[in-house]
């Protein structure tokens, strides 16, 4: 039963994640539709999410809000580390002269606003792909968390009366 857990986690994280960076190469190569892309991003992947946890949900005789909420946040947590590793891998090797675009749009800002101030920018640039990969890791976890406790609701199964566990095992 566990590896049966892991295994599926495992194949929905990978796929979660692979729906992420789908969006994020259209973000990159098709630029200008942003917005639209990002909302487009977020409704595919709640919904992929939400059928990966109702599909689990039909393989058990009783599913709780807490299994719900386990093998979503899991699932999430599996997708947010493939797509910090692609997040890298996208920053500094694929696309690196959108992270250059950034820190000038960042550095023009900066200094509209009068404060070009103490920050070295050529070593924050260098940095930046890390940072942005945690950033992402730490933004997609968290997002993870929320639509998988709001999901666990509505993947739910109530326990059938004179339900006992003992009888499983």
């Amino acid at each position: 039963m566990k590896t049966e857990f892991w295994n599926s986690v495992a194949v929905n994280g990978l796929l979660l994640a692979i729906v992420s960076v789908i969006f994020t190469l259209l973000q990159t190569v098709v630029p200008g539709y942003n917005l639209v892309l990002t909302i487009v991003k977020l409704v595919a992947t709640i919904s992929v999410l939400y059928f990966f946890m109702k599909q689990y949900s039909r393989e058990q005789e009783y599913f709780s809000y807490g299994n719900g909420f386990k093998y979503g946040f899991t699932v999430s947590f599996c997708s947010a580390i493939a797509f910090a590793v692609y997040v890298f891998v996208h920053h500094a090797y694929l696309f690196p002269e959108t992270m250059e675009q950034q820190m000038q749009a960042a550095m023009q800002t900066m200094e509209r606003y009068g404060s070009s101030g103490s920050l070295d920018l050529e070593q924050l640039g260098n940095s930046m792909p890390v940072i942005a990969t945690f950033g992402l890791f730490f933004y997609a976890l968290i997002w993870g968390l929320i639509v998988s406790a709001i999901l666990a609701g509505f993947t739910k199964k109530e326990q059938p009366p004179f339900y006992d566990s003992e009888d499983e095992e």
